[in-house]
């Protein structure tokens, strides 16, 4: 059976971005540590490290790219 589809469909994860309201009053010094330990690149992710991820799969780079999950965390899990 041959599949055509005009779109493709994937999931951006994102881990740990410093500086969101996705915790509502802020992270406790200890926590955004712990957090940033588990990173691979010792850092928190950015509200531009997960709209760059976005820019990405909606330009011709990613046109092959569909049914995925990326996971913008700096390497805090690795999907397999």
């Amino acid at each position: 059976m041959k599949r055509r589809s005009d779109g493709t469909v994937n999931v951006i994860a994102p881990g740990y971005v410093a500086g969101t309201e996705f915790f509502p009053g802020g992270v406790a010094a200890g926590r955004h540590e712990a957090l940033v330990a588990q990173t691979m690149t010792g850092r928190a992710g950015t509200a531009q490290d997960v709209s760059a991820t976005v820019l990405w799969l909606c330009g011709p780079g990613a046109r092959h790219i569909t049914g995925q999950v990326i996971h913008v965390n700096g390497g805090a899990y690795v999907g397999l």
